[in-house]
C-alpha cells in the first residue's frame, strides 16, 4: 500500500543518520513512495556553529513565519535536525564547494523543509488531529535519541536533562502528527479506471523522428554587425560612481550641495547615504553601457545627461525608477569599436537578451526554406545541399509535460537538446499529426527551431505495457503530491526572512 511505503520513507527522512531520501529504484521507479521531502536538493554541507553564540537567550533564531507560526531554529528541533542531516550527507558525499555557498544552501534547504513541516502541522491542527502520549512514548522508545544500536538505554535517558527531554518529546509528537496526516491523505487515495485507460492509450503508441536543428547560436555575425551599426548609441559606455537616495529629493540635493562645496568626498557621502549595492565601494559602479542606464529611467534624456558629463563632473539630481540619484563621471564616455571582438560579444549578448524575436524570425525563415526545399529534393537531399546535420530521437509517446518518464522526448547521445520539447504543445501537435515520411513545419523550441520527419511508429514495448498499472498508481501519487505542495506552500502563507536572518546570525558578511 502507498501508505506503508510513505511511512517508511518519512521515518527514514526524520532520522539523524542523514539518509535524506531513498533513491528511486531503477527498475520500478513508480514504486518509490511519496516522500515528505518535496524540496530536497542536497548539494552542500555546513554545521553552522556560529549561529548559537550570537542569538542570546536559548539560541533561538526565527527565519520567517508560516501563517504567523514561527519558522525557528534552536537546538534539537526539526530545523536543527534537518540542517545536521543535510550537512552530514554532504560530508559523506565528499562534495567540495565554497564555504559560503555550502553554508547558504544547507541552511536554505533545511529552512524549506521546515516550512513544509510547519505547513503540515498547521493543516493537522486545523483538522483537530490528536496523538496520544502512549504513541509518543512508543516512538521515543523505538527510534528516539535514547536508543543505542536499536535498544532503548535507560542510562542515556536518565543522563538527559529535563528541558532536552521535553524538546525531544515535542519533536517526536510533531513527527507522528506529520506522518499520520500524510498517511490519512494517501490511504484514501482513489484511482479512476477511466483515467488509467486514457493514460495507457496515450503511451501505447510511440514515434521516432529524424530532425534538423537550427540553433540560435548560428545567427550570422554580420547580422550582429548590422544591428550594432544601426544602434551605435546604445553601446556607448562610461565609468560612473553614484549616490542613490530613496528618502526625498530634498535630501539628495543637500548631498549634492556638499559635493559641490567640497564639504564631503563622493566616496564618504556614498558610504553614508547611498542605498544600493555600490555604497560600500564608495559609489563605484564601474563601466556602464548606455542600454544599461536606459532601464533606470523613464526616458533617455536623463541618460543623455549622464553621458554628456565631463570627467569628475557631478550630475544634477536625477529622478530614477528607484529614487533620486547623483552621478559622478569617472571617465569620459567612450564610443564603441565594433572591430573589437569583445564589443561584438556585448552586442550579441544584448540581442539575445532583449531582441530575441529578431533571431527567432530569422531562424524560422531559415527552417521554412529548408522545409520547402525538402518538398523538391527530399529530406536527405535538402540536408546534403546545406550540409546540415541530421539528428534522431528515441521512440516516445504523446508525453506532454514529461508525465511519463519511462519514455522521455530525447535525442540519443544528446545530439540535439530536446528538453524543452516536452513542454511545447506545438511540438506534440505536429509530431503526432504526421504520416510516415512526412515533414513538419518549423517548430520553435527555446533557443532553436527544429524540423521533424516521422521515421517509424511502434507499440510500446511489452515491458512498459506490463508496468502501466503500477505506473498509474505512481502518477496519481505524484499528482496529489503536487496539489498538496501547491496548497500548503502558497506564498501568501509564508513570510520568508531567510536571507536577512542567515547573513546576520549564521554567516555574517565580512
Amino acid at each position: 500500500m502507498p501508505s506503508r511505503e510513505m511511512r517508511r520513507a518519512t521515518r527514514r527522512h526524520q532520522q539523524r543518520d542523514g539518509n535524506i531520501v531513498e533513491k528511486r529504484r531503477e527498475t520500478h521507479p513508480f514504486l518509490y513512495a511519496f516522500s515528505v521531502v518535496l524540496l530536497i536538493v542536497i548539494v552542500v554541507t555546513f554545521v553552522g556553529g556560529p549561529a548559537i553564540s550570537r542569538t542570546g537567550g536559548g539560541g533561538r533564531i526565527i527565519f520567517g513565519y508560516y501563517k504567523n507560526k514561527p519558522i525557528e531554529f534552536f537546538p534539537d528541533n526539526y530545523f536543527s535536525q534537518r540542517k545536521d542531516a543535510i550537512a552530514d550527507q554532504l560530508r559523506q558525499s565528499g562534495e567540495q564547494e565554497d564555504l559560503a555557498v555550502q553554508a547558504y544552501q544547507v541552511w536554505r534547504t533545511a529552512f524549506d523543509q521546515t516550512v513544509l513541516h510547519t505547513a503540515i502541522l498547521a493543516e493537522a491542527e486545523e483538522g483537530n488531529m490528536w496523538i496520544s502520549e502512549d504513541q509518543v512514548n512508543q516512538a521515543l522508545i523505538e527510534r528516539g535519541p535514547y536508543t543505542i544500536d536499536g535498544t532503548f538505554s535507560v542510562e542515556r535517558y536518565n543522563a538527559t536533562s529535563n528541558p532536552r527531554k521535553l524538546t525531544y518529546r515535542n519533536l517526536y509528537r510533531e513527527q507522528l502528527i506529520h506522518e499520520q496526516h500524510l498517511e490519512d491523505i494517501f490511504q484514501g487515495l482513489r484511482e479512476s479506471p477511466q483515467e488509467a485507460r486514457f493514460l495507457a492509450e496515450m503511451v501505447e503508441q510511440q514515434r521516432r523522428f529524424s530532425l534538423v536543428s537550427f540553433p540560435f547560436d548560428n545567427y550570422p555575425e554580420e547580422q550582429f554587425q548590422t544591428y550594432a551599426a544601426e544602434n551605435r548609441e546604445r553601446f556607448r559606455r562610461v565609468k560612473l560612481s553614484r549616490i542613490l537616495v530613496k528618502s526625498s529629493e530634498r535630501e539628495a540635493k543637500e548631498i549634492r550641495n556638499k559635493l559641490v562645496d567640497r564639504t564631503g568626498s563622493f566616496e564618504e557621502l556614498a558610504r553614508a547615504h547611498s542605498k544600493d549595492v555600490y555604497a560600500e565601494k564608495g559609489g563605484d559602479m564601474g563601466w556602464r553601457y548606455y542600454y544599461d542606464m536606459e532601464a533606470d529611467f523613464e526616458d533617455s534624456a536623463a541618460v543623455d545627461t549622464v553621458f554628456e558629463l565631463e570627467e569628475t563632473e557631478i550630475s544634477p539630481v536625477l529622478e530614477s525608477r528607484f529614487g533620486w540619484v547623483i552621478f559622478r563621471s569617472d571617465s569620459p564616455a567612450l564610443e564603441p569599436d565594433f572591430n573589437v571582438p569583445e564589443t561584438i560579444e556585448v552586442v550579441r549578448d544584448y540581442v539575445m537578451r532583449y531582441e530575441k524575436g529578431m533571431v527567432e524570425d530569422y531562424t524560422l525563415e531559415l527552417a521554412e526554406s529548408f522545409r520547402e526545399r525538402v518538398e523538391d529534393v527530399g529530406f536527405l537531399g535538402a540536408t546534403l545541399e546545406e550540409d546540415y546535420t541530421v539528428g534522431l530521437t528515441d521512440y516516445f509517446p504523446l508525453n506532454y509535460q514529461s508525465y511519463y518518464f519511462l519514455s522521455p522526448v530525447r535525442s540519443p547521445l544528446e545530439q540535439v537538446n530536446l528538453s524543452s520539447a516536452a513542454y511545447s504543445e506545438d511540438f506534440f501537435l505536429q509530431a503526432f499529426s504526421l504520416a510516415a515520411g512526412q515533414v513538419s513545419s518549423p517548430i520553435l523550441l527555446d533557443d532553436q527551431v527544429v524540423v521533424l520527419r516521422l521515421d517509424d511508429i511502434r507499440e510500446a514495448p511489452e515491458r512498459e505495457r506490463d508496468l502501466l498499472g503500477d505506473y498509474y498508481t505512481y502518477y496519481t501519487q505524484q499528482s496529489v503530491e503536487q496539489d498538496l505542495q501547491n496548497v500548503l506552500l502558497n506564498p501568501d502563507y509564508i513570510q520568508d526572512n531567510f536571507d536577512a536572518t542567515f547573513y546576520e546570525y549564521v554567516f555574517p558578511r565580512q
